[in-house]
C-alpha cells in the first residue's frame, strides 16, 4: 500500500455522496495520543475507509484499521508487540435527533457540516482496541490470582476444615 498522509480536514457528508475510499498506510506518529502510550513509535498503520449511504441515505465511515504496536508490559516491564486489527462502522450524524433514528446497536459519530478531521476519528478506534493494562500472556498466567483456576482442578485445602471449626468460638 502507499504510505500516505490523512487530510487535515474533511466534509464528511459529501465524502459520503462521493463515495470516497482512503486507503494505504499511515505513519504511527501521525496519531499522537496513540504514540503515547506506545514504547516504540516506528511503524504504520494500514487504513482501508470508505464513506458511503446506505439505502436509507444515511452516511458512514466504514472500514478496517491493520497495524502492530509496541507496548510495556505492565507485569514484566518488557516490550511487547500487539496486533492491532478495528473494524469501523460508523454512522455520521448531524445531531443526536438524527442517531435515534438508527438501529439500537449502531455506533454513530455527530459532526459538523464544517469538517471532521480523520485521523482523530481513527486514532480513537485504535485507542479503544489497545488494553488498559497490557501484558505478555505468560506474565498473565505467572502474576494470576491464585483463586482463579487455570484448567487444571485444585486441590482441596487442608485448613478449610480448621477456618470452618474457628467461626464458631469467635460467636461464643
Amino acid at each position: 500500500m502507499p504510505v500516505l498522509s490523512l487530510p487535515a480536514s474533511i466534509e464528511p457528508f459529501k465524502w459520503a455522496d462521493r463515495a470516497a475510499q482512503v486507503a494505504g498506510d499511515v505513519p504511527l506518529a501521525s496519531f499522537p495520543r496513540l504514540c503515547e502510550g506506545l514504547a516504540d513509535q516506528a511503524g504504520t498503520v494500514q487504513v482501508d475507509c470508505r464513506f458511503e449511504r446506505d439505502a436509507q441515505r444515511v452516511p458512514w465511515l466504514r472500514g478496517t484499521l491493520t497495524t502492530s504496536v509496541t507496548l510495556t508490559c505492565q507485569r514484566c516491564l518488557k516490550p511487547m508487540a500487539l496486533p492491532v486489527s478495528v473494524e469501523v462502522e460508523l454512522a455520521l450524524v448531524h445531531d443526536e435527533e438524527d442517531a435515534e433514528r438508527l438501529s439500537d446497536d449502531a455506533d454513530y459519530l455527530v459532526v459538523s457540516e464544517q469538517g471532521l478531521i480523520l485521523a482523530e476519528i481513527l486514532e480513537d478506534e485504535l485507542l479503544l482496541a489497545i488494553p488498559y493494562i497490557p501484558s505478555h500472556e505468560s506474565c498473565e498466567l505467572e502474576y494470576r490470582n491464585p483463586e482463579e483456576p487455570v484448567g487444571e482442578t485444585r486441590r482441596e485445602n487442608p485448613f478449610q476444615v480448621l477456618a470452618a471449626l474457628k467461626k464458631p468460638a469467635a460467636d461464643e
